[in-house]
């Protein structure tokens, strides 16, 4: 059996982790091809459903498990921890940067 160690992130908010992976950005890609006002108003509904911190937005946590290897990253051929990851190495646990 192999060991080795587990690293977690998280928890994060679902209205955070949604906003990091872009969620505003498809909405706004979605409103714009869309023409039909019934369709239009479920993409709100739908997202205001998910982002709403006194609906889901709050009340629903993401986290990820993943091997501790993930967080290292090597110089010189060697692997050494990094002190504090720059960006978690799963999407949705670090701001969207454009």
């Amino acid at each position: 059996m192999v060991e080795s160690k587990v690293a977690s992130l998280g928890p994060i908010a679902q209205q955070q982790f949604l906003k990091n992976m872009g969620i505003d950005v498809r909405l706004q890609v979605l409103l714009r091809n869309s023409n039909n006002p019934i369709t239009q108003k479920q993409l709100l509904d739908g997202y205001d459903m998910i982002m709403n911190p006194e609906r889901m937005g709050e009340r629903f946590q993401f986290f990820a498990l993943l091997p501790h290897s993930r967080l290292l990253t090597s110089v010189r051929g060697k692997r050494t921890e990094r002190p504090v990851p720059t960006a978690p190495p799963v999407a949705g646990f670090s701001e969207l940067q454009f």
